[in-house]
């Protein structure tokens, strides 16, 4: 009985010890009292983003000049990947964006397409016998 007492004991000034280091630190952030600040601005990460752009279009055209294929442009790259983004928005499936949250299409949502399956008599081989 003893045992339960000092552990309850000890659970209850363990408490008031965390409340008052919590009330002690209340008017700072984490990031004051580790003394934290973002390694690279918001503009540098921009810069970052776009001169990786730009080395990979020139890679894709060092390949495209060794294939004899016509290079490629940063205009013909954004229209790419917009064209991605109508095709994502048009689609069906988990990855769609379109439909409400939680709303998962498959190919079974959807009527068939005239001259499916199921206008269509199953066709057997002739009976050997």
């Amino acid at each position: 009985m003893e045992f339960i007492g000092l552990t309850l004991a000890l659970l209850v000034v363990l408490f008031f010890v965390l409340a008052g280091l919590a009330r002690a630190f209340q008017g700072h952030s984490v990031a004051d009292l580790l003394d934290w600040k973002p390694t690279r601005s918001p503009e540098v990460e921009a810069q970052n983003e776009i001169d990786d752009v730009r080395q990979m279009i020139e890679a894709q055209n060092e390949l495209r000049r060794k294939r004899g294929a016509r290079e490629i442009t940063e205009s013909d790259v954004q229209r790419q990947a917009m064209e991605d983004q109508r095709m994502r928005a048009r689609g069906a499936g988990p990855f769609a964006q379109g439909g409400e949250e939680g709303d998962v299409l498959d190919e079974l949502d959807h009527p068939p397409a005239r001259g499916g399956a199921e206008g269509r008599r199953e066709r057997r081989p002739p009976d050997p016998s």
